[in-house]
């Protein structure tokens, strides 16, 4: 998967933004889909979207007010044999201020993670 970058200007101060898209139903409602997380590393991190797939992951890194990633999987299904679990991607969430006062540039970036080793075995 090539890396999936979104970029967009939002008229609001940076710790406005912040303060959105570590809030649940805000973020539920900018993804299209039930989200929930903790902006705290480690923390688990969950979208149900409406067709019912489901991503799963862990914050990975925090920059209070300014970055947020987590590493996420799609899974499909459920119980032991029933389960398949998707590649795993990791998702940013930068913020910057825009040169417009009071404005924050949010940039939103997908990348796929790959196995240790997958590199060299394809090279």
């Amino acid at each position: 998967m090539p890396p999936i970058e979104h970029e967009q200007t939002i008229e609001a101060p940076q710790a406005d933004v912040w303060r959105f898209i570590v809030d649940p139903a805000a973020l539920s409602a900018w993804f299209g889909a039930d989200a929930w997380l903790e902006p705290e590393l480690g923390a688990a991190v969950r979208f149900r979207f409406a067709d019912g797939r489901e991503r799963r992951g862990a914050v990975t890194e925090v920059e209070t007010g300014r970055r947020l990633t987590w590493r996420w999987r799609e899974l499909h299904g459920a119980g032991l044999t029933g389960l398949v679990v998707g590649e795993p991607s990791s998702v940013t969430i930068d913020l910057r201020p825009a040169e417009d006062a009071g404005a924050t540039i949010v940039t939103i970036t997908e990348i796929a993670d790959h196995p240790a080793g997958a590199a060299e075995a394809r090279g």
